[in-house]
């Protein structure tokens, strides 16, 4: 098998590929559906997908448990406890797809009760759900056992490359039947026939490059109840990544209507192209910190974690300044200023992705470490307070009482709690260091948004012209800004990071 810097590279350059790639048709599809039917079909699918997720508990964080358990036997070529584990993965998962679409047709005539305002939606929102309801069962019930291999065995970068051709074509089908056919019938069939063709192309990949795994054979008995053990753990994390980004559009759906809700989605269609660079980041190196788990000392770990965490800090901060500089320019020129958000909305967003994107190193080493169980309080109090905050000041506030709700827990419960989880029971510390670093990076990147988004509001230029001086302007900003507050503040993080980079570069097989 290949060693842990070379799969993290290819799958970092895969996924990155992918996020330059996907946001961009994603969004072209989106310009699409605005202009040849309206933006509340935007909204339709957005709570469709919102539905789905929430069906997709079902799941109970099953496949992450999976992949963590794959770890160890993948290292010491235990070929006979890896097919057990595939086995007994594709046997629940088809179980999952059958729950997952028997619920969602319990709640198919219910659907109506979430769209507060139809619009110029006049097709069968009925059979519609139906289709991707489809979609999302046929997804459980092919190869997903496939993709978890390939995810546990450091080889994210087929998966990547996979989905991106796949959603590529996807796209242009969609579009094709949108433009030529204003069909959204055939936009939903496009999307079922696609998910068929990434199960299949995954399981090709895999007979290829893994032909010695295959489903046969029992689980261990002590892994099954790892799992199980995990798996409730997860099942809570699940429920809080469902509170966080799923009932929101449902709220919004209810509460403002659908038109509402599809500009809501037209903005996470954007911060979903940027918060994904970043998981992309994390799920391309979280196979190799699990390993790096497995066979290293706490303290080399620790050495690493504070590394990455400082390399970071250094994306997190250009994306931010990027996001609160060039959000509203960007959507005034892709959807015009009649489905723009208000300014306070908008930073809601930006606020929500440095919240979610500073604890993305942190979050790695948590999934790395399998503490899903150990953390269940403390999802299920976030999960908990946040479908209660988003309710109380989405129904009195609108859409920015819906948008600052996950903002209030995610900093308040999760962070707090789940660092303070990961330094007590695995690098046996306080975290005060931690801590300490952490508000000198958030000092870094509130005082570099700031300046880039007032010499941002210096520019006197609209449309293309104004969005590409803006985006000079901000990048001049950060390459000034950025490494001068890194060294004056953090030096003695520089050199070690730069040895880290080259290693990571200069790195064979």
């Amino acid at each position: 098998m290949d060693s842990r810097t070379l799969n993290s590279k290819r799958n970092i350059v895969a996924g990155v590929l992918g996020r330059c790639l996907i946001p961009v048709f994603a969004l072209v599809v989106n310009s699409a559906i605005v202009r040849y039917l309206s933006v509340e079909y935007i909204g339709m699918i957005g709570t469709f997908a919102s539905v789905l997720q929430v069906l997709n508990l079902a799941e109970l964080g099953f496949s992450t448990s999976m992949i963590v358990n794959l770890y160890r036997p993948l290292k010491e070529n235990d070929t006979a406890g890896v097919c057990g584990i595939l086995e007994y993965f594709k046997r629940v998962y088809r179980i999952m797809g059958l729950v997952i679409f028997i619920s969602g047709m319990i709640i198919c005539p219910f659907l109506k009760i979430l769209f507060k305002d139809m619009g110029e939606i006049r097709e069968n929102v009925y059979i519609l759900f139906f289709l991707f309801l489809t979609e999302k069962a046929v997804s459980f019930m092919l190869f997903a056992h496939k993709e978890a291999l390939l995810n546990a065995a450091q080889r994210l970068d087929l998966i990547q490359i996979t989905h991106i051709a796949v959603y590529v074509g996807k796209s242009c089908f969609q579009i094709a039947a949108i433009i030529f056919f204003r069909n959204i019938y055939i936009f939903a069939v496009v999307l079922i026939l696609s998910t068929y063709l990434y199960h299949i192309s995954l399981d090709i990949l895999s007979r290829k490059h893994f032909p010695e795994y295959y489903p046969e054979g029992k689980i261990d008995e002590e892994v099954k109840r790892n799992v199980r053990m995990q798996t409730a753990g997860l099942s809570v994390s699940n429920i809080l990544g469902v509170s966080r980004d799923s009932l929101n559009t449902i709220m919004i759906s209810s509460f403002l209507g659908l038109h509402a809700a599809g500009q809501y989605s037209n903005y996470c269609a954007v911060y979903d192209g940027v918060i994904g660079f970043f998981l992309v980041i994390t799920k391309a190196v979280m196979s190799s910190i699990g390993n790096s788990v497995v066979s290293e000392s706490v303290e080399k770990n620790y050495r690493n974690f504070t590394k990455m965490e400082f390399l970071h800090n250094i994306p997190v901060t250009a994306c931010t300044a990027y996001m609160i500089s060039l959000y509203q320019p960007f959507m005034k020129l892709w959807m015009g200023e009649g489905l723009m958000l208000a300014d306070p909305a908008m930073m809601l967003f930006v606020l929500y992705f440095y919240l979610r994107a500073m604890g993305e190193v942190r979050n790695a080493y948590f999934s790395a470490l399998g503490y899903w169980w150990k953390a269940r309080w403390i999802f299920l109090a976030e999960a908990l307070m946040n479908v209660f905050l988003m309710f109380c000041l989405g129904k009195y506030f609108g859409m920015a009482g819906i948008l600052i709700a996950p903002c209030i827990t995610v900093l308040t419960v999760n962070y707090i709690g789940v660092t303070n989880l990961i330094f007590k029971e695995y690098f046996g510390s306080d975290g005060k260091e931690y801590y300490y670093n952490r508000i000198i990076y958030t000092v870094i990147t509130a005082v570099t948004g700031f300046a880039a988004w007032y010499s941002c509001t210096l520019v006197p230029y609209e449309g293309v012209t104004g969005l590409a001086v803006r985006t000079v302007v901000c990048t001049v900003v950060l390459l000034i800004m950025v490494p001068a507050f890194m060294y004056i503040l953090k030096r003695e993080y520089v050199r070690e990071s730069i040895l880290f980079i080259k290693q990571i570069i200069g790195a064979k097989r």
